[in-house]
């Protein structure tokens, strides 16, 4: 059975969506703010969380800021009753994955294609997490094996490999005090 962790400040939106969700094969865990939900995130495996911006004890954006920056990757969506394209971007720019308004029409069809559309979006991220977290690196010259679109694989230096998969990252050289000292014994 699906998952999904609800934290929402008005309690008949709580009672909404717990029954579209329920509705739609989830099992729902409500909690009563913010602190709460973060609590049940830590070491709890749910599929989505649905939360309100306006949340006790810690707001919607300070939620979603303090599971990202714990690296939790569950799938988060935010449901407001306000209009304001600012706060849905800061949402998205903190680490929500959608941002859907309670005054939306047909609610729940928005609601509950958003939900999925962000669990996928997650699972593929994991996915590319896992295969690039998994670098072939020759255990010699230290190159790594780039694969190309044309599904062809050349053999890079580190620079050139970040270099290629994240343009705009500048790569820069350093030198760490440990290699300093090894390298280096009599500079000061």
């Amino acid at each position: 059975m699906k998952q999904s962790l609800l934290v929402h400040e008005s309690p008949s939106i709580v009672r909404t969506v717990t029954s579209l969700l329920e509705g739609d094969g989830y099992e729902v865990i409500c909690v009563e703010n913010g602190k709460a939900a973060l609590q049940n995130v830590t070491g709890l495996k749910y599929d989505v969380l649905v939360t309100g911006l306006n949340i006790p004890k810690m707001n919607g954006l300070e939620l979603t800021d303090n599971i990202r920056f714990r690296n939790n990757c569950i799938p988060i969506v935010i449901l407001s009753n306000t209009k304001s394209v600012e706060t849905a971007v800061e949402a998205m720019r903190i680490g929500a994955d959608d941002f859907v308004a309670e005054k939306t029409e047909n609610l729940g069809k928005a609601l509950l294609f958003v939900i999925e559309r962000a669990i996928q979006l997650k699972r593929a991220e994991r996915r590319m997490q896992i295969y690039e977290s998994n670098l072939p690196i020759c255990m010699h010259c230290k190159r790594i094996r780039y694969e190309r679109e044309n599904n062809k694989c050349a053999w890079v230096s580190v620079e050139e490999y970040f270099n290629r998969k994240m343009s705009g990252v500048d790569f820069s050289h350093g030198i760490c005090p440990e290699c300093i000292k090894k390298y280096y014994p009599d500079a000061k």
